[in-house]
């Protein structure tokens, strides 16, 4: 277990204790996931959570008098607005491939 922990807290950029946190506490958060019915609800519980991580990370850029800390806070930021665009993007196209879906199940060509 300590080397699936090791991987996710790298690939995440987190610390091993918070994927342990995340771990113990999935009883709470798992079945809300599994079980979405309110689709927008969780993307705006989403971007409001990112917004949070930006608006910090900007207060840490802002007052860091530390180059590594303002640096991380920049990079920080550039994550966050890759995240948003993710999720402002990913259902269009979602719903684009479910069109074409339906349409090759059809039999129509789609180019």
């Amino acid at each position: 277990m300590p080397e699936i922990v090791t991987e996710l807290s790298q690939k995440y950029g987190c610390s091993g204790r918070t994927v342990y946190r995340d771990f113990e506490s999935r009883g709470q958060w798992q079945p809300e996931l599994q079980n979405v019915k309110n689709h927008s609800q969780i993307l705006m519980r989403t971007v409001n959570r990112y917004e949070q991580i930006y608006r910090e990370a900007s207060v840490r850029l802002l007052t860091g008098t530390q180059e590594l800390t303002q640096l991380g806070a920049l990079n920080i930021m550039l994550k966050v607005n890759s995240k948003i665009y993710e999720i402002a993007v990913l259902p269009d196209i979602f719903n684009r491939l479910k069109e074409l879906e339906e349409k090759a199940g059809k039999g129509v060509f789609v180019s």
